[in-house]
Parts: structure tokens; C-alpha cells; sequence
């Protein structure tokens, strides 16, 4: 009599003993080969993402607010749109002093109450002293150390949740709802986000304060996993931070209860994460995690790391990869990211 296996270890056994469609080329692989992987496979997650509404074209027309001066920089709130009808806010941090064209970098939100949470703004508006929270405060952090900044909010998030949540005014997000109709109607949430960040990107090269050739991303979190995406996707990110998200699906997204907006119907019939990391090589990556984080566990990083790793040594890129392994739980550290990423675009 033969063992019938429960659904999700039927599920499991796909995932061990059937070959993804696009694993990283072998490391014996040449040049050619890897180039056509990756042409290959960023047609496929663009298809997976739902399409990503076609070309970009040129930069989104932007509307700005008048700038407020704070410690070593300014900052402005920003509306552009990405796509019909979908109108973007964002906070455009610039450093003081700046003497021409300067480096600059996306700063993208994971799960809180606003995008304001990255610009030191607290949930009730008011201005905090010190950074807090999972956010840390990061894309000051960034702008303090020369960069000019955006941070776009993400659909679902703050001013972009629907209204009903807005007027509960928990400080919640409206992810479940906007993923599961996106998975119904073949445009993943996680798509939407990625294709707003990279319309975002094409914003802040466009800006007169802003050397196109020099710009980079930085996420956490959520905000991670649109980073590792947009630079997958986008060869003109210059530069790629990482935090607390990065980890092999197998041992984070598909073993703990995750949103819903992580969720991308396919995918890991094509790829792991390291996978997909392996398109932004050879490019400089850095990766930072907690030791103690409970929802991307570090055995699991340390496994997908491995595995990127690999795609870098292939490409003789070993040294634009970095991990970063901080004492602490799931947040931004930065310990190494606010320093690394304005050398990298420097």
C-alpha cells in the first residue's frame, strides 16, 4: 500500500526534487550564459508581477510642497504618479550644502503607519527627537550622510490604505485586501509596490539635485523585498541594501504567517530568493539581518546567503556581496548600510 503524503508535503516534495525554471547558472557557466538567465528570467518575474504596466517611458511629473529646514537637511512632500489615477506621495530629503549633482538613494517603507516613520515624523505627526521603531529613522540616516533621499509610500501603507482604514485610524495597513484582489486579478500587491519604486527611481534621476548615474536603494522588511526586486529588475540601481527580509522563501514566507501582500502566485517555481538577489550581481549588495529576528530566521539567511554567494564568486564579484549579522530582532540596523551605501555611490 502506498504512503499518501499530506497536501503541504506533496507541496514540499515539488519544491526539493523539481529543478526551478531559472536557478543561477552553474558556476562554470560563461558570460553569454548568465547573460541570457538573466535576460530570461527578469522577462519572467516582470510576467509573475503582473506585467509591471508595460515600459516606464519618461519621469513622472511630480508636484512639491515648499521645503522645511531641519538638522543637516531639507525636506519636501512630494505627489507623483505612477500610473493612471494612481497618485504616489513621497518625502524628498536633500543635505545641506550640497555643491552640484549628488549621489542619491530610494528609501523604501516596510509595514507601518506611513512612509513617514523613514523621515523621523511619529504616527500622531509630530517631529521625534530619536529615531524609534522598526524604520530607525532611515532615510535621515541616509541624508545625513550625503545622499539625497526619497521615500515613496507603498500602496497599502499610511495615505495609501483605503479609506475605511484611514478613518479607523489604527495605524494598520490594508494589504489583504488589495493582495488577494491582485492575485485574483494577475497583478500581485508586491508588483504594484515594485513598479511605484521603480517609477519613483526614475523621479529622483530626473531631479537637478540628483548625478543619474549614482543612485541606489535601501529597504527593510517589506520595503526589502520591493529593494531586492526593483534592483533585480532595474540594472541602472547602482547600489542595493537589503534589511530584514532577505532569506530563502522555503524558510520564511512558506513557514511562518507572513501578509499576504508577500505572496506571488508561481514564483517559486521559478526562483528562490537567492535567485532573484543573483540578478543584481555584479553589482554591490549588502545584506543586513538580525540574529534574533523571528520572522526571516537566520539559519534560513545564512542558507540563501550561501547560495547567492556563489552567483557572486561565478561572476568574480565576491567582493560587492556583504552580510551583515546585528544582535537584535526584526528591524533596520544600518550599523554598516548608512556608511557602505554612500561609499558604493560615490
Amino acid at each position: 500500500m502506498h504512503d499518501i503524503l499530506p497536501p503541504l508535503d506533496s507541496y514540499k516534495a515539488i519544491y526539493q526534487h523539481a529543478p526551478r525554471s531559472f536557478s543561477a547558472p552553474a558556476p562554470s557557466s560563461s558570460l553569454a550564459q548568465w547573460g541570457q538567465w538573466r535576460t530570461a528570467l527578469r522577462l519572467r518575474l516582470r510576467q509573475l508581477l503582473g506585467g509591471l504596466a508595460g515600459e516606464r517611458g519618461p519621469a513622472p511629473q511630480a508636484v512639491f510642497s515648499a521645503p522645511t529646514a531641519h538638522q543637516g537637511y531639507t525636506r519636501q512632500h512630494v505627489i507623483f504618479e505612477s500610473a493612471p489615477g494612481e497618485q504616489v506621495p513621497a518625502w524628498l530629503l536633500v543635505p545641506d550644502g550640497l555643491a552640484g549633482p549628488a549621489a542619491a538613494a530610494l528609501a523604501i517603507p516596510g509595514h507601518s503607519y506611513s512612509v513617514d516613520d523613514t523621515v523621523g515624523i511619529a504616527a500622531n505627526g509630530s517631529e521625534r527627537a530619536t529615531p524609534e521603531g522598526f524604520h530607525q529613522d532611515f532615510a535621515v540616516a541616509l541624508c545625513r550622510r550625503g545622499l539625497v533621499v526619497l521615500a515613496p509610500e507603498l500602496r497599502g501603507f499610511g495615505r495609501r490604505r483605503e479609506p475605511g482604514d484611514i478613518a479607523a485610524d489604527g495605524g494598520g495597513n490594508s494589504c489583504r485586501a488589495a493582495a488577494w484582489w491582485g492575485i485574483m486579478l494577475g497583478r500581485p500587491l508586491l508588483g504594484s509596490r515594485v513598479w511605484d519604486s521603480l517609477r519613483a527611481f526614475d523621479l529622483l534621476r530626473s531631479l537637478p539635485q540628483v548625478d543619474a548615474g549614482r543612485v541606489g536603494v535601501m529597504g527593510g522588511s517589506g520595503g526589502g523585498a520591493v529593494a531586492m526586486l526593483a534592483a533585480a529588475l532595474e540594472p541602472q540601481i547602482r547600489a542595493t541594501v537589503i534589511a530584514s527580509y532577505f532569506c530563502s522563501f522555503a524558510q520564511s514566507i512558506l513557514a511562518i504567517d507572513h501578509c499576504a501582500c508577500n505572496y506571488i502566485p508561481g514564483l517559486l517555481a521559478e526562483a528562490e530568493a537567492y535567485d532573484i538577489a543573483a540578478l543584481i550581481a555584479p553589482r554591490p549588495l549588502l545584506i543586513e539581518s538580525g540574529d534574533a529576528d523571528p520572522i526571516f530566521p537566520i539559519a534560513g539567511v545564512r542558507d540563501a546567503y550561501g547560495r547567492l554567494a556563489e552567483s557572486y564568486a561565478a561572476l568574480g564579484a565576491s567582493d560587492q556581496l556583504g552580510l551583515l549579522v546585528f544582535p537584535g530582532g526584526h528591524q533596520i540596523c544600518g550599523q554598516r548600510a548608512y556608511d557602505w551605501l554612500p561609499q558604493q555611490l560615490s
